[in-house]
């Protein structure tokens, strides 16, 4: 892990907990499922690579090492599907792939769940009328908004606490967007659809934000798995939400879910099958009226040459 990302000592001296990476809770909740309403203590007496109902407990609550012998091993015991003992030793080995990516402590339980949840996703679909998403930030962009929402805070204390958790915030934003780095089947595909409005909006200065344009005409030339589009400000919709992330399980029909993200307060998870259903239709209906990749690349060179000295 590079310096920078090194946890910081608590400032009174005691030992800082493990951060609870968010793959291993998605892992420590299957256990749960599956485990029903076993005792523990009968989990035990037939699972011979448990030794004790402390050991149980501390994989059922990722306090500890996630052993993927001990969760497999618990998992057959249940009777698992085979898909979800693969699934979850798959997300324990990428959670060592990305190590020290937990979310800040100050997160809402919505964001910790949705964080958990966007690593095992097949397809994370997003639209922001007003910003550009979080996975798609540049350093220097995210930094930008994360400081002009600690200076709108009223209360100086408020206002303090956010500008002392920019740092830890911004360290998992960037981190987050490892999800999208490798190019392998079994990471999620980023749809992304941009107001209009986000590429107008300059945050952080002129040369920051040529950078955040320059960074998105790229990913969307070059990059695979995201697939980026402009909803101009012509377009003839609207969202039903100004900030929606729908996950989509690699089940397409089971266990989808959106975020809807709310700038002065903590963003909401919708579970309700009829709700989602709503909200992944407008999506779609967005990403109808945005157009194609050569529509977005189009307007974001027209923004970046506006920009350009």
């Amino acid at each position: 892990m590079p310096r920078h990302l090194n946890p910081v000592p608590p400032p009174d001296g005691s030992k800082r907990k493990r951060p609870v990476h968010p793959l291993e809770r998605a892992v420590a909740d299957m256990l749960r499922y599956h485990r029903g309403d076993r005792l523990q203590e009968e989990v035990v007496a037939a699972v011979p690579a448990i030794s004790s109902v402390p050991m149980l407990s501390r994989l059922e609550n990722v306090r500890g090492d996630m052993r993927p012998d001990r969760v497999e091993a618990l998992l057959r015991s249940y009777g698992a599907p085979e898909k979800d003992i693969s699934e979850a030793l798959d997300c324990l080995a990428r959670a060592k792939q990305m190590p020290g990516w937990a979310p800040p402590s100050g997160s809402s339980e919505a964001f910790r769940a949705l964080s958990a949840m966007e690593a095992r996703a097949k397809v994370i679909m997003v639209y922001q009328e007003s910003s550009v998403p979080g996975m798609l930030q540049t350093r220097g962009y995210a930094t930008a908004l994360m400081e002009e929402f600690a200076r709108t805070q009223r209360d100086p204390g408020l206002r303090k606490r956010y500008e002392l958790e920019i740092r830890e915030r911004l360290e998992f934003r960037m981190r987050r967007q490892l999800l999208l780095e490798p190019d392998e089947r079994e990471f999620p595909v980023f749809e992304a659809i941009i107001g209009e409005a986000a590429l107008l909006t300059q945050r952080g200065g002129k040369a920051v934000h040529r950078e955040q344009l320059r960074t998105l005409y790229n990913l969307a030339e070059n990059r695979r798995r995201i697939r980026l589009r402009v909803l101009p400000a012509s377009a003839p919709v609207s969202g039903l939400h100004n900030a929606m992330t729908l996950l989509k399980p690699h089940d397409d029909e089971l266990g989808k879910v959106v975020y809807l993200e709310n700038r002065n307060r903590s963003g909401e998870l919708e579970t309700d099958p009829v709700e989602v259903e709503a909200y992944q239709q407008s999506l779609e209906e967005l990403w109808v009226a945005a157009g194609g990749k050569e529509d977005a690349m189009r307007l974001l060179k027209k923004y970046i040459d506006q920009l350009e000295d």
